[in-house]
């Protein structure tokens, strides 16, 4: 084996490409792709490590297992040889394990995100530098699931260095902010965000007209791209701009400075925390309190969808209202969260609130009691919980909805938010974890409403995603638990989209309608009741109705987890309507969108079959049958997929199906790109 001093300097490079280079020698070349394959996968492990038989399936998911095991061991051979030819010996193997020499190698991949964790400028900067291009580009194995997972870790990584480079736009100088926005908008042409950006570094530096014309590039991008309009928060800007008195106005209508950050005023949340008051007046609570900001900071920081900025001043210790241009003027951002912290002998209570900095409103606040002999226990306890409140009450705000039903206690409380924070994943597992956390909520307060409606909808999800096997006895319960839920609070325009989710899966479409309408008639602004309104429409063949329903739903919400499922009602109602060039085009975009989103993929599959693309069709059924492999023709709709009402549409959807490729019944995995006559 060579010595670790013969390796120094070994590199592997992900990022653009594929290559392995060793400092003094330059590039490793070797043969064919299923070495570096492995090598690229490895990198990627936990600990550089995996199974025999993962990696098999990865590059010869459609080959048996003899025959697969046969073509690793092989593949092996030949990366070793090639490896060894360079003086290198990185690869091992430890009875059904086999690995990389972790410390033989640097990954540049593991050096970006390392970089990311950093807040200031010059960090950022350094992890960036890293990102040479997209992850494995140009890379294609022809192996679906090596290329899948590829792709998902592409679009990952795509996202972090997309959020990164904005990141590092609102620390340096306008100037190279708009060098950076730029950036940006070459690397992905359709990212929103990145326009709203650049046209606030551009009033920044007094340049109103360029941003105006930002604005129109931006509308013009979404409407020829997607079909809908800019965000409120993209439309809000623009208004902002157009009530300016002249470009060189240092405030936009009542909004902040210019000079505030811009990701703080729109895009993501911010959340400024501000340090806790110790109402106690004893020593050792100071620290307690400031331990406390501290695990909260932290755990906040470490969810991607908010900017958290630390160390604000305590918000006035006799709990009066919250000075909003004070905290604005502090460029804390459009949240503020505080809290107190008071003592009665052993006992311990912490009260937070979280309140809207525009315009001092609360928009949640919990109470945690406890025992200071639980120290850091206590404390860790209340991080997570405030972390996943948080996370369910800013979306419930961006969502446009205020939740009416009774929380509960703080242990049913905390169950439903990790439920919910776990479902809006949107993937199998997290949908099972989301399930078992309801249930768990349940067994505590039976009769809590949003315990039940949490349940309901994970159990409808979890059946739409397929992480439960298709059973009357899971739409039961969800529609008894969503019945109940809004039995319990009538005026809940959640609890009426959950039980009008649990009828879809019931096939009772109708009935599902006139709970989401009710729901709009609580509450007009509420996007996820239109989403839902389109899919149903959709499957009842009303198309116009349908569209209009669904980009409604974008043009309320904010950029949403749950987007993806817009688009697909868009997919639907353009197959029911005949247009399947457009359902086409849709579809892909879904499976872009979410990958795991089986569904999707059965109308990608649909939809290029009837415009006779037939490759592509066997490819998007290979797709949904590796994840789901008990899907055929006798259990795909009714069953995993809504039924469309009127028989000729569902029965088109079938028959572009079955040429496509998907079994009769239970049967093997087709290769892709076998074509399937049907």
């Amino acid at each position: 084996m060579p010595t670790d001093d013969r390796i120094a300097g070994l590199r592997i490079f992900l990022f653009g490409g594929f290559r392995v280079e060793r400092e003094r020698d330059g590039q490793i070349w070797l043969a064919g792709k299923r070495g570096p394959a492995i090598i690229a996968y490895l990198a990627r492990c936990p600990g550089m490590a995996a199974p025999r038989e993962k990696l098999a399936d990865l590059l010869w998911g459609d080959s048996d297992g003899e025959h697969s095991r046969n073509s690793l061991r092989q593949t092996l051979s030949v990366l070793r040889r090639d490896l060894m030819r360079a003086g290198v010996d990185i690869v091992e193997s430890r009875k059904d394990m086999i690995h990389l020499r972790a410390d033989a190698v640097a990954v540049d991949v593991d050096d970006f995100e390392a970089g990311l964790v950093g807040r200031a400028a010059q960090e950022l900067e350094t992890a960036l530098a890293v990102y040479s291009g997209p992850f494995l580009d140009g890379f294609y194995l022809g192996s679906n699931m090596f290329d899948d997972w590829a792709a998902l870790e592409r679009d990952r990584l795509l996202d972090c260095a997309l959020e990164s480079f904005e990141r590092l736009a609102r620390l340096v100088d306008v100037e190279a902010g708009l060098v950076l926005a730029d950036r940006l908008l070459a690397m992905e042409p359709t990212r929103e965000a990145s326009y709203r950006l650049k046209m606030e570094l551009l009033v920044a530096c007094g340049r109103r007209d360029r941003a105006l014309r930002t604005y129109e590039t931006c509308r013009s991008m979404l409407k020829k791209e997607f079909d809908v309009d800019v965000s409120p928060e993209t439309r809000a800007l623009w208004q902002s701009l157009h009530s300016a008195a002249d470009a060189g106005s240092n405030s936009i209508q009542g909004q902040p400075a210019i000079g505030v950050p811009a990701g703080q005023r729109f895009g993501r949340p911010s959340i400024g925390v501000a340090d806790f008051v110790n109402l106690t007046g004893e020593r050792s609570d100071d620290y307690f309190a400031k331990g406390l900001v501290q695990d909260i900071t932290t755990a906040l920081s470490q969810q991607r969808n908010y900017v958290v900025i630390s160390g604000l001043p305590p918000i006035g210790q006799d709990g009066g209202t919250l000075d909003t241009a004070r905290i604005w003027g502090t460029s804390a951002g459009r949240y503020i969260l505080n809290g107190t912290v008071q003592r009665s002998g052993s006992e311990l209570r912490v009260n937070i609130q979280l309140n809207d900095a525009g315009n001092g409103q609360n928009v949640w606040a919990q109470r945690f009691d406890g025992r200071s002999q639980e120290g850091l226990e206590f404390q860790d306890g209340i991080a997570q919980s405030v972390v996943s409140a948080l996370s369910i009450e800013l979306h419930l705000s961006r969502r446009r909805v205020h939740d009416r039903s009774p929380p509960g206690s703080p242990e049913v409380r905390r169950l439903v938010n990790e439920a919910l924070t776990k479902l809006y994943e949107m993937n199998r597992d997290s949908a099972s974890i989301a399930i078992k956390l309801a249930e768990e909520a349940i067994a505590i307060a039976p009769g809590n409403a949003r315990a039940m409606r949490t349940l309901s909808v994970a159990t409808s999800v979890g059946l739409a995603l397929g992480a439960l096997p298709a059973g009357q006895e899971h739409i039961d319960l969800a529609l008894r638990l969503a019945e109940a839920s809004v039995q319990a609070v009538p005026d809940d325009e959640i609890a009426r989209c959950v039980l009008s989710f649990a009828l879809e899966c019931d096939g009772r479409i109708d009935e599902a309608i006139v709970e989401c309408r009710h729901a709009i008639s609580l509450n007009p602004s509420y996007p996820i009741a239109h989403g839902d309104l389109a899919e149903l429409y959709a499957l009842r063949g009303q198309v116009n109705e349908a569209l209009h329903e669904a980009n409604e739903s974008i043009r309320l919400g904010a950029p949403d987890v749950t987007d993806f499922w817009r688009h697909h009602s868009m997919a639907l109602a353009h197959f029911a309507g005949g247009s399947d060039q457009r359902a086409l085009e849709v579809a892909r975009k879904v499976v872009r969108m979410k990958p795991g989103f089986v569904r999707g993929a059965l109308h990608w599959a649909a939809a290029a079959s009837a415009t006779g693309n037939s490759a592509e069709a066997s490819r998007a059924i290979h797709h949904c049958l590796t994840q789901l492999p008990h899907l055929n023709m006798s259990n795909v709709s009714p069953g995993f997929v809504p039924r469309y009402v009127k028989d000729h549409h569902h029965s088109r959807f079938l028959e572009m199906l079955s040429r496509a490729g998907l079994p009769g019944s239970q049967g093997t995995i087709p290769s892709e790109g076998t074509v399937l006559q049907g």
